[in-house]
């Protein structure tokens, strides 16, 4: 009998990568490797509690001894944006409810942004990076700001309008890097639950530094370095004898490539020219986790340890 060769598919370009391999940290220019540590490793999919019985390839997480920036090294950049992002917006936001506009949606985000701005923000214009399916365009605009949003996947950006949450001349196609505004030409802008899945944050914000005016606001949501849950995680992991870590997703969803501390921003504004000029925790929401969650919730709230880190940033 004639034996059947392997069966390949089909190379997929969607789905390549290339990896940067990290000399510094993004935020503090610390020197690598001497400037990190290596804290384990973190599979290509979801890990569960059993990794190391799971098949997958690996990148190696890091937490920066400067300013204790968490992140993967080498950094897997896929060929184009569309390989993470361009799915259906139903199978990246699986929850129904995540579709519709709550009362009070990130109403406590723009009461903050008018007290730094002085009150009054009818006419001032705002930029949304990474929309989504633009909520957050709406509800800015419904408070008096003049919006406009920047969202890089064409189907969550297709919904956006579909849902009449954002116009399309005020919603621009396209990623960070490619899109343009006038120099200081917002007065506040904002990066909710962004930052984290961009491959240059020190990139990020200061390509958003040169569009906001002087004294304008920054508004970065980011997740937190010092989660405790995560700390928990790793020691499990670690008790079952492997190297996983729960840092980061970099090639499966949501794909979040960095975790923040307070020191990261602080160093970077005193590089690029801002200062933080507000501070927040946030407990956040994993369903799986949720038992774990409420048992240490009052030590995440006595330590600072939620799960996500807002910061307020004031351009100089």
């Amino acid at each position: 009998m004639e034996d059947k060769p392997l069966y390949f598919p089909p190379f997929d370009r969607e789905l390549a990568y290339r990896f940067l391999y990290l000399t510094r940290c993004p935020m503090c220019d610390n020197p690598f490797p001497k400037g990190n540590k290596i804290l384990g490793h973190r599979l290509n999919t979801s890990q569960g509690f059993r990794p190391a019985r799971k098949v997958g390839i690996t990148t190696a997480i890091f937490q920066c001894k400067g300013c204790g920036l968490i992140g993967c090294t080498p950094l897997p950049i896929p060929s184009s944006v569309g390989a993470h992002y361009d799915i259906d917006p139903q199978t990246y936001w699986q929850d129904p409810a995540f579709f519709d506009i709550p009362a009070g949606f990130f109403a406590r985000e723009i009461d903050i942004a008018k007290a730094l701005l002085g009150g009054d923000v009818v006419g001032k214009r705002a930029l949304d990076i990474g929309s989504g399916i633009g909520k957050n365009i709406y509800v800015l605009s419904q408070a008096g700001f003049d919006v406009y949003g920047i969202e890089p996947s064409k189907t969550f950006r297709d919904k956006a309008v579909e849902l009449q949450y954002a116009q399309p001349d005020r919603l621009i196609l396209a990623s960070l890097e490619e899109a343009e505004f006038p120099e200081a030409f917002f007065d506040f802008i904002t990066f909710s639950a962004v930052l984290e899945h961009l491959y240059s944050p020190d990139y990020a914000l200061r390509k958003a530094l040169r569009w906001l005016r002087p004294g304008g606001i920054l508004h970065v949501e980011v997740p937190s370095a010092k989660w405790l849950v995560a700390k928990v995680l790793n020691l499990y992991y670690r008790l079952r004898g492997t190297d996983y870590v729960t840092h980061c997703s970099p090639m499966h969803p949501p794909f979040h490539l960095w975790e923040f501390s307070v020191e990261s921003f602080k160093k970077h504004g005193e590089k690029v020219g801002y200062i933080v000029e507000k501070v927040e925790y946030l407990p956040g929401e994993v369903r799986p986790l949720r038992p774990l969650i409420r048992l240490l919730r009052p030590m995440m709230k006595l330590t600072h340890a939620d799960m996500q880190l807002v910061v307020w940033l004031r351009r100089r």
